[in-house]
């Protein structure tokens, strides 16, 4: 069983990072589209931006929850 917490630990890990990742690319575009006055880009990049936000912190929830699961069975 703690082998499968820790490669859904992994799995989890790697969701997040690749969230941040978006998340820095999506805020360094509303950035641009922001200065260049395209609102309607900027109206959807702020919408990704509240979804990436909102799933990077549903990942980070099941990470807390799978290291509970592995420190209680310690």
């Amino acid at each position: 069983m703690r082998k499968e917490i820790e490669k859904l630990l992994v799995r989890v890990n790697w969701q997040i990072e690749s969230k941040e990742r978006s998340l820095k690319q999506e805020r360094e575009w509303l950035v641009k589209e922001t200065q260049r006055g395209n609102l309607n880009n900027v109206k959807q990049s702020c919408e990704r931006i509240e979804q990436l936000e909102k799933e990077i912190l549903i990942h980070k929830s099941y990470k807390y929850e799978l290291e509970g699961i592995l420190k209680w069975e310690d």
